[in-house]
């Protein structure tokens, strides 16, 4: 666990600096790339993902809405609904991203094989999947016990 979160540090500092031109913060760089893989969906989608709380995601998206970076509008479907899509100054953004990523796997992964990569991005799938699934029993388990003690 030390490594990882050392190189998530390292990650979050390699974005934040890398795109400090743009002023967006790694936070809103990461939404922004989950939108650019995801157009159209709602805040709840996205600290689902995430898995953050609504007030967190919200302030986020605030910032990338001041910036013109997203477009917030109404869910034709559900007008209570506002659905998300990165504006074009985002999807301008998104390519020095690109290139920003590209360069940072371009280190992470130096002096390993092609070999390697593979394992290890299969080795981390089964983890992230792994801990996913301890999460989500996690709650069950909650919601069981609060059934329970009613």
């Amino acid at each position: 666990m030390n490594y990882l979160s050392i190189i998530v540090r390292h990650s979050k500092v390699f974005c934040e600096r890398r795109l400090h031109e743009f002023e967006v913060g790694f936070p809103e760089q990461v939404i922004l790339m989950y939108l650019s893989s995801n157009n159209e969906v709602n805040q709840d989608a996205i600290a689902q993902h995430f898995m953050l709380d609504k007030g967190a995601i919200a302030k986020t998206l605030r910032k990338l809405e001041e910036k013109d970076l997203i477009k917030r509008h109404q869910n034709p479907e559900n007008k209570r609904e506002n659905l998300i899509t990165i504006s074009l100054a985002g999807q301008g953004i998104l390519a020095e991203m690109g290139a920003a990523l590209n360069e940072w796997n371009q280190y992470f992964f130096e002096g390993l094989s092609d070999v390697e990569i593979r394992q290890y991005e299969n080795i981390t799938k089964k983890i992230a999947d792994n801990v996913a699934k301890l999460n989500e029993k996690t709650v069950t388990d909650l919601k069981a016990e609060g059934q329970r003690t009613k």
